[in-house]
């Protein structure tokens, strides 16, 4: 997983113009997602993230992904704040190989990052994700 990390964080780095090493540095909590063509996978829960009450707070997480490396898999990524009562509505993360994307996440709360993948080609799609 390691190995796939740092690949996976690779592609997003270069495509957002960023070094490896920043881009690695960034990441502070990973998850996996997979889903099959023509409907959404399972609901990924693995990052929880603790926005500042700062005024400050920009109100958003940046999320990277990106899919098996050296394959031909593409994906669709969707993502939003988990909450027990109402949650959000699902933001686009962007489709294909690897990308960031924002997610609302307003200042002074604590949430879990669901992430949701639909395969963008034939197969499964794997993907990795970063906060």
């Amino acid at each position: 997983m390691k190995s796939f990390l740092a690949i996976t964080t690779a592609v997003v780095a270069v495509s957002a113009g960023v070094t490896t090493g920043t881009a690695d540095a960034a990441y502070k909590c990973t998850g996996r997602a997979s889903g099959w063509p023509g409907s959404w996978g399972s609901v990924s829960k693995q990052c929880v993230h603790f926005a500042p009450n700062d005024p400050k707070w920009g109100g958003y997480i940046i999320v990277g992904w990106g899919v098996q490396p050296g394959t031909s898999q593409q994906a669709c990524v969707e993502g939003r704040m988990s909450r027990y009562t109402n949650p959000d509505k699902w933001q686009s993360l962007g489709c294909g190989k690897g990308n960031k994307g924002k997610i609302a996440w307003p200042r002074n709360s604590a949430s879990m990052l669901e992430i949701r993948v639909k395969s963008a080609s034939i197969g499964v799609a794997l993907v990795e994700y970063g906060i």
